[in-house]
């Protein structure tokens, strides 16, 4: 009907109507978009040599909207085309994506939103490699990169189990590190100050105080590095014991070289 209603302003004439349909579609996404979208889903998306993959989050504004395949449809032709771009963030969408964020905006009638995107590109051509994990349907996703110094290791079923466990370890317990050597400076320096406070209030001397923090914040580290965090498949295993076992079994060294997690509707 919309088409229709373009040819009829434009006396028929098809480019008309086409410019026609696109400022309508601008003018519904600058209406739309101080309204809430945190529906939606998460997607990952890989090159064909594996060389890449990126992860990206679209929200719209109702679970209703989600669950259509020609939303689907839509989120994955964004997620090609930003991989296709090299994008590396969501605040410098290249134009062609933005174009097809606000025409889908007209279609779906609904303010949307490309909110995260996260791009990884091999470390080691021959012995990085990538896994990927999306959870409850689109609403959590996961995407790391593995380094194996023997790249044949690579092919093992030990080591494609275990890449398997390592993203769902990290969709469920949401580590903020792969190590505590890597752990966000920002954060442990806030979390210190909490404990710190807290710690205080007990009323106990200072070096006790001290000491009250340094194994707070060490719990604190366990909970939230994923090397030191309990395996959720077997609570007598650290990931990172888990991590050697697996090791021996494939003959060779593995390091966890970085993750990104997103949930839906995080910032």
């Amino acid at each position: 009907m919309d088409c229709k209603k373009a040819l009829t302003e434009a006396g028929g004439d098809f480019d008309k109507a086409v410019k026609y349909l696109r400022e309508k579609g601008l003018a519904e996404a600058t209406k739309r978009s101080g309204r809430e979208a945190k529906e939606g889903i998460i997607t990952v998306m890989s090159a064909d040599d594996r060389s890449e993959i990126l992860m990206v989050e679209v929200n719209c504004e109702t679970d209703f909207v989600s669950r259509t395949d020609k939303y689907r449809d839509f989120v994955n032709d964004i997620a090609a085309l930003l991989l296709e771009k090299g994008t590396e963030t969501a605040d410098k969408l290249p134009e062609e994506a933005a174009d097809k964020v606000k025409e889908a905006i007209s279609v779906f009638g609904e303010n949307i939103i490309t909110r995260k995107v996260v791009r990884f590109v091999k470390s080691d051509a021959k012995k990085s490699v990538f896994q990927s994990y999306i959870h409850l349907d689109g609403k959590a996703g996961v995407i790391a990169e593995f380094i194996l110094e023997d790249e044949g290791s690579s092919d093992k079923p030990d080591f494609s189990e275990f890449a398997k466990n390592v993203v769902l370890q990290i969709a469920s317990m949401s580590p903020k590190s792969v190590s505590q050597e890597d752990f966000p400076e920002e954060v442990l320096n806030e979390q210190r100050e909490i404990f710190t406070t807290q710690a205080k209030q007990s009323g106990k001397p200072d070096n006790i105080i001290e000491k009250m923090v340094m194994g707070r914040i060490g719990k604190f580290l366990s909970e939230n590095c994923l090397l030191k965090q309990k395996y959720v498949k077997d609570g007598d295993l650290s990931v990172e014991k888990y991590l050697r076992s697996v090791e021996e079994l494939i003959g060779s060294t593995i390091k966890i070289e970085r993750f990104a997690r997103f949930k839906l509707g995080e910032e």
